[in-house]
């Protein structure tokens, strides 16, 4: 497969075509002022309603036209295909196609926020007649196009999810037709293998396949957890399936992203079922968007892109839609953020070693519930301060592409286990993954907060090799951890490895049934204990470490009671007094230890916003989280982990680095006050320091750079040792 090349121009985008925004007339005006910005790329929808507006007749006028204005203007293109704004006249004709609800209620396609020209969801693509007509036009698409147009990748689909119904309270999933069941069926065929399998997991008996039907009520585990991970299944299928029609006429590259953060920061992962690690396998270069509203929200940039860097499992990966700001919804204006802040996200992505990075979008949303918004331009297309902002850094990325292009992220020591059937138990019982969310971006938080580097696993993708790159595996909200994640674990410990694992541990098993022993699938012998009683805890909790501090922990779900056995090491306990009872139990394992917590650590740390998506958001409880980060990162120490880093309080830093072209260091001030200080590599003796902004040497002294701070200014610096 074509991938991005290491020694091309660093793709610095926006994303400009929606269907009919902007319109033609500005196209040469807009794209002069891009190329005086310093893009290089610009993103554009093929919305299959605006491009065939009747059967077979295909307006190649409206592509060739924005064709030759990128090639005058030496802008590469993004295309995508939009089939989700289906045609008028296919939603008329193929009433049989339309997406099912759960009540079986058919749902006619319409305008959307982000499908102002309408058709939205489309026609579901579990139906042949659909898969047809979407294969005829992207096959004539493609073919049209031709081979010196200014294409550089081709997007097969904008942010590969499923369709919710978000007029539904909880939102509605997507699809139930007949075509879907049968679907689904064969699926579950060929995960149980027999019906007597199917009923021992789902807790009922089938008399033939033809009975099993999907859930539609709220209640249950099992088959809600099959039903969604085989939505996000058929979400892989389809779009490997349109990489195939895109890769049999073209070998240009294809790109694709996630939506909102991808899987680990969706509140609605049940019902939107897609899974990033799955996803990112098609393709040539796998990406992340974010819609981040406040400085706080950086450290969730950061999270979305490690997953990112994880599911691309070494292929480019971008950010390939940083939301430019400009928010709201019609008429409801929140107006554009702080220049600062857009450069804190933007250098936030490329800390995490983004090799892309896009922004949405260039002009206002001129139709629909977007109307107004998002623009880095103003009405009329003109400059604005953030704007200005981005070219800046679009200009550092222009001087430098290649030490960004061949940089890599200082290695990561800490791995965070993201279980996406723990977030399906989650989903199922109250339709938002809102407690796994704060579980894990609550880690992150805190090694992140600490400048020490935190990779995102998938629990179906661990191996012995990949495990024995990470001092510390932190296991978030495990309640029904993979067999295969589960099954890894002490041997990893044996070989000196370490684990630190909220409570509820594969409480479930795979099948979503309950263990008869928490930790389940036999780890109660790992952590050296057995879980004797869980309850909610009442906020906060007091806890006594055995040194003898005390200290809070709010925010956690759940609150377990211990039995501990010989061996095991009680780390902390409930309240006060060498009776009170075990709250966080260690215990070695060979060459390593495992340690449980009673206590949703990250919880307790997690930020109030936590997801990043444009049209669905929530909020996350946070708790008191020094308390809980002191724990975290002592069993961090304890596992001989250090920050690669050393950074006054308020500045987040990260190191990349190249084999031949010295170091990046990305330095962001979290504060809205001014601050100074020095900055020291641990292991590293830097002796050259240059500011990339504007090119002038820093002094260092015994390796350190004494540095100062605008409030919320992000510095940028290339190191030699």
């Amino acid at each position: 497969m074509a991938q991005q090349s290491k020694t091309d121009a660093f793709p610095f985008g926006v994303q400009y075509l929606r269907g009919l925004t902007p319109e033609r007339a500005d196209w040469d005006r807009d794209m002069a002022a891009m190329r005086r910005l310093g893009f290089t790329h610009i993103r554009a929808w093929l919305v299959w309603g605006v491009l065939e507006p009747r059967p077979g007749q295909i307006d190649f006028a409206y592509l060739d036209a924005l064709l030759a204005s990128a090639a005058r203007h030496n802008l590469r293109l993004l295309l995508l295909f939009h089939l989700h704004g289906c045609p008028e006249w296919a939603v008329t004709r193929h009433r049989a196609l339309w997406y099912v609800g759960r009540e079986g209620r058919p749902f006619e396609p319409q305008a959307r926020a982000n499908t102002p020209s309408g058709g939205w969801p489309g026609l579901c693509p579990d139906h042949a007649t659909a898969r047809a007509l979407e294969a005829r036009f992207i096959t004539a698409i493609v073919r049209h196009v031709p081979a010196n147009a200014p294409v550089a990748y081709w997007e097969p689909v904008n942010e590969p999810h499923q369709w919710v119904d978000l007029e539904r309270d909880p939102a509605e999933p997507f699809c139930y037709c007949d075509a879907t069941r049968r679907a689904f069926r064969r699926w579950l065929r060929t995960r149980y293998g027999t019906l007597d399998a199917l009923g021992a997991a789902w807790g009922r008996r089938f008399a033939a396949w033809g009975d099993v039907r999907p859930p539609t009520w709220r209640f249950g585990f099992s088959d809600w957890a099959d039903w969604r991970t085989f939505a996000a299944d058929s979400v892989r299928d389809h779009l490997e399936r349109r990489v195939r029609l895109i890769r049999a006429s073209t070998r240009t590259p294809v790109i694709a992203h996630a939506w909102g953060g991808g899987s680990t920061l969706c509140p609605q992962l049940g019902g939107m079922a897609f899974d990033d690690w799955k996803n990112a396998v098609a393709v040539d270069i796998w990406g992340c968007s974010g819609f981040p509203t406040s400085p706080a929200q950086t450290a969730e940039i950061g999270l979305c892109m490690a997953a990112t860097r994880g599911a691309a499992a070494g292929k480019p990966y971008w950010q390939a839609e940083l939301g430019a700001g400009d928010y709201g919804i019609g008429v409801d204006r929140r107006g554009r953020v702080s220049p600062a802040w857009l450069a804190l996200w933007s250098w936030e992505s490329l800390r995490q070693g983004a090799k892309g990075l896009l922004y949405w979008q260039y002009r206002k949303e001129r139709q629909g519930a977007e109307l107004g918004a998002y623009g880095l331009v103003d009405y009329a297309g003109g400059p604005t301060a953030n704007s200005r902002a981005v070219a800046a850094i679009g200009d550092v990325l222009r001087r430098h592409g290649s030490l960004f292009r061949n940089a890599e992220p200082e290695p990561a020591a800490v791995a965070l286990l993201f279980s996406y059937q723990s977030y399906m138990v989650d989903w199922a019982q109250y339709r938002t993954c809102r407690r796994s969310i704060g579980a894990l971006s609550g880690y992150f938080r805190i090694f992140w907060d600490a400048n020490i580097p935190a990779d995102v696993l998938h629990e179906d993708l661990v191996d012995d090799a990949t495990l024995d790159r990470y001092r510390l595996l932190v296991l978030p909200m495990p309640v029904a951890l993979s067999a295969h994640a589960a099954d890894r674990l002490a041997a990893y410990v044996a070989r000196g490895g370490h684990v630190l694992s909220d409570p509820y541990c594969c409480a479930l098993r795979p099948d979503k049934s309950l263990d008869t022993q928490v930790p389940g699938r036999g780890l109660a012998a790992l952590f050296g204990i057995e879980e004797d009683d869980i309850t909610q805890p009442t906020d906060p909790v007091a806890l006594t470490l055995a040194n003898g501090t005390h200290g809070e922990v709010s925010g956690s779900a759940l609150q377990a009671f211990w039995r501990v056995g010989a061996g095991a090491q009680v780390v902390a306990r409930y309240g006060r007094g060498r009776a009170a009872p075990a709250a966080i139990v260690s215990h070695r394992h060979g060459a390593g230890w495992a340690q449980i917590s009673g206590l949703h650590l990250g919880l307790a740390a997690a930020a109030g916003a936590a997801t990043l998506g444009d049209d669905l958001t929530e909020r996350a409880g946070a708790g008191h989280g020094d308390f809980a980060s002191r724990i975290v990162l002592a069993a961090a120490r304890d596992a001989g982990i250090r920050a690669p880093l050393q950074a006054p309080a308020t500045v987040r830093a990260g190191l990349l680095h190249t084999p031949d072209q010295g170091s990046l260091l990305i330095a962001c001030n979290l504060s809205p006050m001014a601050c100074s200080g020095s900055v020291a590599a641990a292991g590293r003796t830097f002796r050259q320091a240059v500011d990339l902004a504007d090119a002038a040497p820093l002094a260092l002294r015994g390796g350190r750079l004494t540095l100062a701070f605008g409030p919320w200014q992000t510095r940028v610096f290339r190191l030699r040792e």
